[in-house]
């Protein structure tokens, strides 16, 4: 490989550190430098990762020249803040989901990065785990026929603490924002579409954030998808996909390793696709391919996409009421 991707990371949390232990195994990219608002911890996170550089201000990584892509981990409230800053110093970024907290933001987001001509992408990991690859290959192989009807849960607990990215009204928690965003996006690839119709319920904590809930997608032709999340209530983690042929079972489907095809009258068939570490390394590559094949965009999570996604989830919380408090 000619050239090494520089990597930098903006927020240094739970899910920063699983991305810079998977990032070391991705040939060709290098971690550099990182950024906190407390200094301590960007140090302890930067000598737990062999990183050159740890900055307590977010604009003094960005301005890194030697950096070529931001890996922003902050929570949902300051997605928006912290990408603009990056795209405004002209750095390419992949950002945790949910890329913002709503689509209003995200076209933002996506009109910046069209028109400086600098890579943007979510980083919705599911999409590019080999499992799911595989399984989108199978499904438009139609080895069960026609997907009809997909059922998908993601339920957790989690304590009530105070300042929990979970439950605190002030970093734009709750269930679908954080864990529902899998549910939608795992429906739109079987599907391979956006829904037409869109309906569902809530459950809330006494912050006015979804502790619990469900949602109703309508595809053309009278697909529908099932789906549920939950940050106060454990469920399997399950997605179902049913065709006329049979039927497909996905364990911890957001992040599979193997997955069950079970087709009428016939023994379930196991598909196995483990992956390495975390699972995390794969988003990695596919920024590190777009950026040395001169790509602004990922085509298997596309921009487009992911502002449609925002938009389902924008339209559910104004059925419920849901607003956050950095809305306009």
């Amino acid at each position: 490989m000619d050239k090494m991707i520089n990597w930098g990371i903006l927020g240094c949390g739970n899910i920063a550190n699983k991305f810079a232990t998977d990032l070391q195994t991705v040939s060709g990219s290098v971690l550099r430098a990182v950024a906190a608002q407390d200094l301590d911890r960007a140090q302890n996170f930067a000598k737990k990762h062999t990183v050159e550089r740890a900055y307590s201000n977010y604009t003094t990584l960005v301005n890194n020249p030697d950096l070529d892509v931001i890996y922003v981990a902050t929570t949902h409230n300051f997605h928006y803040e912290h990408a603009a800053l990056c795209l405004a110093a002209n750095k390419a970024v992949l950002c945790e989901k949910p890329i913002c907290v709503n689509a209003q933001e995200a076209r933002k987001l996506v009109e910046l990065s069209r028109e400086k001509d600098i890579f943007l992408m979510e980083a919705m990991w599911t999409r590019f785990l080999p499992a799911v690859i595989r399984l989108k290959k199978d499904l438009d192989s139609g080895i069960i026929g026609t997907p009809q009807l997909v059922q998908a849960d993601f339920g957790i607990t989690k304590p009530q603490e105070a300042g929990s990215r979970f439950y605190e009204n002030k970093l734009a928690a709750g269930a679908l924002l954080d864990l529902g965003i899998y549910t939608i996006n795992f429906a739109n690839i079987v599907f391979g579409s956006h829904p037409e119709r869109i309906s569902g319920y809530a459950q809330f904590t006494n912050q006015g954030v979804d502790q619990l809930s469900t949602y109703n997608l309508l595809y053309s032709e009278g697909r529908q998808a099932l789906l549920s999340a939950a940050v106060a209530l454990p469920t399997p983690h399950q997605a179902r996909i049913y065709g006329d042929k049979g039927r497909i079972v996905i364990d911890d489907f957001y992040h599979p390793q193997q997955y069950q095809i079970i087709l009428n009258g016939k023994k379930p068939q196991q598909v196995d696709e483990i992956f390495d570490g975390f699972g995390y390394l794969y988003e990695a590559r596919e920024v590190q391919q777009c950026l040395l094949g001169g790509k602004t965009e990922s085509m298997i999570c596309s921009l487009d996409e992911t502002v449609a996604i925002m938009q389902v989830m924008d339209d559910l919380r104004k059925q419920w009421g849901l607003r956050y408090p950095n809305e306009n």
